[in-house]
């Protein structure tokens, strides 16, 4: 047996654990499911009057409208399910807008699965990075529904830049788009939580707000952060058509969303030079809690002069900064199909060179809990796996006689033998990470 087919069989054997909802044995202690059967279903929002550009005159200064349709997959807790029900078919887009969607992945979710009502779940909005889909995050979002969450993970349907006859266009819509899109759906949202197929599931005053790349850019804006009209990025869209998101609206400002309480960003898109897109005084404009969670070698986004300047500058917001050391930019994303095992391209922009893909998921899966259930739950037990006793998981101590050995036994947070050594964690595998937390300033408040 080769080892390229040995590994397409491992990660067929991944993949089949994770959708029938099985514990990874070294996964942290908060990564595990929670106990609710997963519901998904897929809503279709519509935002009127929105910017065209492939339909615009740019050279004349015409910019053309059209409604912004937006598929929006949606995970939720469910009812028991019959032993018969379906698990859900993930797609993801086409090539071209005219293309039809193309399956990908069985999901552990039940389609259109009869929601559990009455218990109002707080309600996560999710953003996809530059030309990913919906449901690249499925699992992520079918632990998280798990456990007692509404998911909500937006369909942004970003231009194939190759099928373009101006490439450039491609990026340039999404820059006009992703804050509009997050900022739309999370009001029509909670404008909705009473009414339709997800009538009184979540409640639409407690939500969280969770962005990959270029989603992470949009969430950080939409928040409040107001791109900077000085800086380098805001000439590359013709027309002021990002002056909407800048503070030379004064309606921007204003129109953050309400009710959204936490903010999740995985390897932000933005703040890295040239193309930066904020001033630190926008930075300082959020004051929403947040979770960044980067690799140390992103060399999408940038790490020192990227996220960890981002981090530095929400000086205004209660802030963690979680870092995969040795991780590239593909932190959140499911990963490759089994069918994609020996296409590296497919890997490069869904895998780690260094990281197993499953415990990267597992480790997300653990600190979102964590830091959710504190600010949506304001379940402060799950809020101690957040208190890390050093920066650096190696240099945390459980310290143990010669030859003995505690298993499989996690690290817990009121535990006086285990205080030195990353909460949530099993002896000798807290490694390769950093976690940093910073309190609100209250100066300029």
């Amino acid at each position: 047996m080769t080892r390229l087919v040995a590994l397409a069989l491992s990660l067929a054997l991944l993949a089949s654990a994770a959708q029938a909802g099985e514990v990874l044995a070294d996964g942290p202690l908060l990564s595990r499911a929670g106990d609710y059967p997963v519901g998904v279903r897929v809503l279709t929002l519509t935002n009127p009057g929105q910017p065209d550009l492939m339909a615009s005159d740019l050279m004349a200064g015409t910019i053309a409208r059209r409604d912004r349709v937006l598929p929006v997959t949606v995970w939720y807790p469910a009812a028991k399910p019959a032993a018969d029900a379906a698990k859900a078919e993930y797609r993801r887009p086409g090539p071209t807008p005219a293309a039809p969607d193309v399956p990908y992945k069985t999901g552990a979710a039940y389609a259109d699965a009869k929601p559990v009502r009455g218990q109002h779940f707080p309600l996560v909005v999710l953003s996809h990075g530059y030309r990913n889909w919906a449901t690249s995050f499925s699992d992520l979002a079918e632990n998280l529904a798990s456990k007692g969450y509404v998911v909500a993970s937006i369909e942004h349907r970003d231009l194939e830049p190759s099928a373009l006859p101006v490439p450039q266009l491609s990026f340039a819509t999404v820059l006009i788009t992703r804050v509009a899109d997050q900022r739309f759906v999370l009001d029509a949202l909670q404008k909705q939580a009473g009414e339709g197929p997800l009538k009184d599931v979540y409640d639409p005053a407690n939500a969280a707000l969770v962005g990959y790349s270029m989603g992470g850019f949009g969430a950080l804006t939409t928040m409040g952060a107001g791109l900077d009209p000085q800086g380098p990025l805001y000439g590359l869209v013709p027309h002021a058509l990002l002056k909407p998101f800048t503070t030379l609206d004064p309606s921007f400002a204003a129109g953050a969303p309400k009710g959204v309480k936490a903010l999740v960003a995985f390897a932000p898109w933005g703040g890295s030079p040239p193309l930066r897109a904020w001033s630190a005084q926008g930075l300082a404009a959020v004051t929403t809690p947040s979770l960044l969670i980067v690799g140390d070698q992103d060399d999408v986004s940038g790490y020192d002069q990227g996220v960890s300047w981002l981090y530095a500058g929400l000086t205004r917001a209660d802030r963690y900064l979680l870092t995969y050391e040795n991780a590239r930019h593909n932190i959140a994303l499911n990963g490759v199909t089994p069918e994609q095992a020996n296409d590296f391209q497919a890997i490069e922009r869904h895998e780690e060179p260094v990281w197993r893909r499953d415990r990267i998921l597992a480790i997300n899966s653990h600190f979102l809990t964590a830091f959710l259930d504190a600010k949506l739950k304001g379940d402060a037990a799950h809020g101690a796996y957040l208190a890390a006793p050093t920066q650096k998981a190696s240099d945390g101590a459980w310290p143990l006689a010669q030859g003995a050995s505690v298993g499989g036994q996690f690290a817990g947070p009121d535990d006086k033998t285990t205080a030195g050594y990353w909460p949530g964690f099993q002896r000798r595998w807290a490694l390769g990470l950093q976690l940093r937390h910073d309190t609100a300033s209250t100066q300029n408040q």
